[in-house]
């Protein structure tokens, strides 16, 4: 199961945990709190029997699996350029839409196996009057924007870490050892002087489109973007894995020069990118009072920003530093590795070496 199939896969199990909540709340908000003041029928017999939890799990685990259907079908680079409301209320749409199928086909399994008398459905819809249905759909309403909220917000923060946040993780500062990548568009300013400020910003916004699948499959993080540069991060376990913190960078490369025709038609502009990548430890820290958020500080990331900027220097395309080279297998399965040499980097006192990492083509 890749990175994407998993995060999905968490988030049906979310939505079937949370649904789960929601019926049964409203259950009890709607009957089971007002149990004693209803006369005994065959509806207060049903409610009274285990079927009414076996509707709820039914429903919960239905409507989730649709939901990742759902999830699949809509997570496209053109949905991603909507706007955050307008992402909300296309896929809360489709979500009510699933949740009514849901509802059917809990109807027809209930009624095939009689597991509901024909009275039992009679008493039920009596209590279906204009108001009470009104009542139920804005119920079910607000719950499925909630949910849809609550996932945006997770992917707005990056998987997990809504999660970090909400449980307080970093409230206090924390040690960790990671991987950093800066990214960064060559010729930027001249770019952006050329294309003006409207047209610069949509070519960094596709540019940073066709990240998205890469660094989900090289089990990345995104950190910051900041301006035309962004900033990768992984633990250390994800990004030696499989040299997935060098095989993310070159997989970024091909997928800007696949989409070269494109970017030539409406940018006039074949982006290129250029990284610079260091490991080490970085101390993590929720910050923030008005807009909150995780932050790393070390000199892990001063050292990554360093490197790239020796990329255009070198001509280079990717450079690592001497801390990541030492984690590294001897022999890069499709790259090639050369010292550079023993370099100065502004803002260090002492020189570094510092490698170069090409795709052998």
């Amino acid at each position: 199961m890749n990175r994407k199939s998993k995060i999905v896969f968490k988030e049906w199990l979310f939505v079937i945990a949370a649904w789960i909540g929601i019926l049964y709340l409203f259950i009890f908000i709607s009957y089971w709190g007002l149990r004693h003041l209803l006369k005994e029928s065959a509806l207060t017999e049903y409610l009274d029997s285990g079927y009414v939890h076996l509707e709820i799990l039914m429903t919960a685990i239905i409507f989730g699996a649709l939901f990742a259907i759902i999830n699949t079908l809509t997570d496209t680079s053109r949905m991603r350029r909507r706007s955050f409301g307008a992402i909300i209320l296309i896929r809360s749409a489709l979500y009510l839409a699933a949740f009514l199928f849901a509802g059917f086909v809990i109807y027809l399994v209930f009624d095939s196996f009689n597991i509901i008398t024909e009275k039992q459905w009679q008493e039920t819809f009596n209590y279906f009057t204009p108001i009470y249905l009104l009542s139920i759909v804005t119920y079910f309403i607000v719950a499925i924007l909630f949910i849809n909220f609550i996932l945006q917000v997770n992917r707005k923060f990056g998987p997990g870490n809504l999660f970090k946040i909400i449980t307080g993780k970093y409230c206090t500062p924390k040690n960790e050892n990671r991987i950093f990548m800066f990214i960064d568009l060559r010729g930027s300013t001249a770019i952006a002087e050329r294309l003006g400020h409207n047209k610069y910003s949509q070519l960094m916004q596709n540019c940073f489109h066709d990240l998205t699948d890469i660094v989900l499959k090289y089990k990345a993080s995104i950190y910051q973007y900041v301006g035309d540069e962004v900033v990768l991060s992984w633990d250390m376990g994800n990004g030696l894995k499989n040299l997935n913190c060098i095989k993310s960078y070159f997989a970024f490369d091909r997928k800007l020069k696949s989409r070269e025709k494109f970017y030539l038609k409406n940018f006039d502009t074949a982006p290129f990118f250029k990284c610079g990548v260091d490991c080490g430890e970085v101390t993590v820290v929720e910050i923030g009072e008005i807009k909150r958020e995780i932050a790393y500080h070390g000199d892990v990331l001063n050292t990554a920003a360093r490197i790239e900027k020796k990329c255009n220097a070198l001509n280079k395309k990717m450079i690592i530093s001497k801390y990541l080279e030492k984690e590294l297998p001897e022999s890069l399965n499709g790259f090639k590795k050369e010292l550079i040499g023993n370099m100065e980097l502004k803002g260090r006192k002492e020189k570094m070496n510092l490698y170069s990492i090409e795709f052998k083509s």
